[in-house]
């Protein structure tokens, strides 16, 4: 039986890699992955910490449709300098996201709404004949 429910589990669960790869077009990944780049070479320069922090923020999306969300997602960057002080830098970053049944996140709307009930596609479907 919980065999039966894990893979309900797994489809509530946000796909984080692809949110922030969706999130203004992979720029969240990017600029985190060459902070990481930065940092880390600074780091291993000066023999100095280093720090990058990852601080992401939702508010309700400010209309009736309660299904999508504002996500903010802020990254402090603090790159050790070689003598003394260190470079900080802020970035911010704005987009959205919807919530899908059971809470999981996506950048593009799911085809189930929040109530459980089943979307459908805008493509023609074909009439089954009943005799």
């Amino acid at each position: 039986m919980t065999e039966e429910k894990r893979p309900l589990e797994n489809e509530r669960i946000t796909n984080f890699p692809k949110l922030m790869q969706d999130i203004d077009g992979g720029v969240v990944s990017n600029v985190l992955g060459l902070a990481l780049s930065n940092v880390g070479r600074a780091v291993a320069a000066s023999n100095k910490q280093g720090e990058i922090t990852v601080k992401i923020k939702l508010k309700p999306g400010g209309s009736s449709d309660n299904s999508f969300l504002d996500l903010i997602a802020g990254i402090t960057v603090n790159e050790p300098k070689m003598n003394f002080g260190q470079k900080k830098e802020d970035f911010q970053y704005r987009s959205i996201a919807y919530v899908g049944k059971g809470g999981k996140l996506t950048y593009d709307r799911p085809k189930e709404d929040v109530n459980g009930q089943l979307t459908f596609d805008n493509q023609p479907r074909k009439l089954k004949e009943v005799r």
